[in-house]
């Protein structure tokens, strides 16, 4: 049996129901209160500590609420630490960090990880540290309907703020006829599209537009697209584009040059959280939009890309099945 011990309210994560699809093979009590709860062995942890960094308004509002944040990841890492010490194995689902300001200092005293938000220096410090796709929001997959491709209405599609280099998405994307987008004003907007329509618009596009999140290249766009069955665009950044962000004034100036990992941990992003082989069109100036699109054999990149997502969605449960296992298996 495994614990899973939900650092935060379940009902928080939008996650809930995908992890436990994670992990259907195993049999799971859960644990909603963990302070006050004897988690016993086999012990996974879910926590987002993001929420807490990122609440309220304002553009210093990481730095206001850092202090909240540092108590709560040294709670969470006594926790840890408490488990271990008691003789116990604990893995952790690390969710949320798409600034990648949060601390893995304690990932040393996990047994295995699986974060969203792919970070280079984790994965190489802690050989058990393995990436956590975005998944999509709850509701979408189960009003996804299996429609061809080439019975799709919209040639491209796209749901969400307009910010940063989606004004200049939108500008090419309007250039190229049939398209289709919605814009909201907030992240979940209440606004927005729901679940049910947002399927509908994908179940009836060819290609879906996945600009960048806040910081990280990384959004639910890419797993929501392939889930779908349409072929998600995906920004992307080279070495170029790394240099030119060391380089920016404005970012010297905002975040100075303390890290330059900070810098670089864009360049190359989907290569290294997926592997070489990922299948999915990677765009690095929006200009090239309706050539990249004419460019593409539709019916073939989507048979392909379908095949891949089959079987990397495969080989990742696979992946968490046996980690757990090989895990809780070892006596300390």
């Amino acid at each position: 049996m495994i614990n899973l011990i939900w650092w935060n309210d379940p009902s928080f994560f939008s996650e809930y129901e995908w992890i436990n699809s994670l992990l259907s093979g195993f049999e799971i009590n859960h644990i909603i209160d963990p302070e006050s709860a004897d988690c016993g062995e086999n012990a996974i942890i879910v926590a987002n500590l993001t929420e807490i960094l990122c609440g309220g308004q304002g553009s210093n509002r990481l730095l206001r609420n850092y202090g909240r944040y540092t108590k709560e990841r040294q709670r969470l890492h006594n926790y840890i630490r408490r488990i271990k010490n008691a003789g116990a194995k604990v893995g952790l689902f690390h969710i949320g960090d798409e600034f990648q300001i949060e601390s893995t200092d304690f990932y040393q005293d996990l047994d295995f990880v699986f974060r969203q938000y792919y970070k280079e220096e984790a994965h190489k410090r802690h050989r058990n540290c393995h990436y956590l796709p975005i998944n999509c929001m709850p509701g979408f997959s189960e009003k996804i309907i299996n429609k061809p491709i080439h019975e799709r209405e919209y040639v491209w599609s796209f749901a969400g703020q307009l910010k940063g280099s989606r004004y200049k998405m939108i500008k090419y994307a309007n250039s190229i006829p049939g398209g289709k987008y919605y814009t909201t004003d907030q992240f979940k907007d209440p606004n927005g599209i729901n679940a049910e329509e947002y399927a509908a618009l994908l179940n009836n596009t060819k290609f879906c537009l996945c600009p960048g999140g806040n910081y990280s290249l990384d959004s639910a766009r890419v797993f929501e697209s392939l889930e779908a069955g349409a072929i998600p665009i995906v920004e992307a950044r080279n070495f170029g584009h790394a240099l030119a962000a060391l380089f920016n004034p404005k970012l010297l100036v905002n975040h100075g040059i303390r890290d330059r990992r900070f810098w670089l941990r864009n360049y190359q992003y989907w290569e290294k959280a997926y592997s070489t082989d990922f299948p999915c069109p990677l765009i690095y100036d929006w200009k090239d939009l309706g050539s990249l699109i004419n460019s593409i054999d539709v019916e073939s990149s989507s048979e392909k890309m379908q095949l891949w997502w089959k079987e990397y969605k495969q080989s990742l449960t696979q992946l968490i099945q046996r980690t757990i296992e090989d895990t809780f298996s070892q006596k300390t």
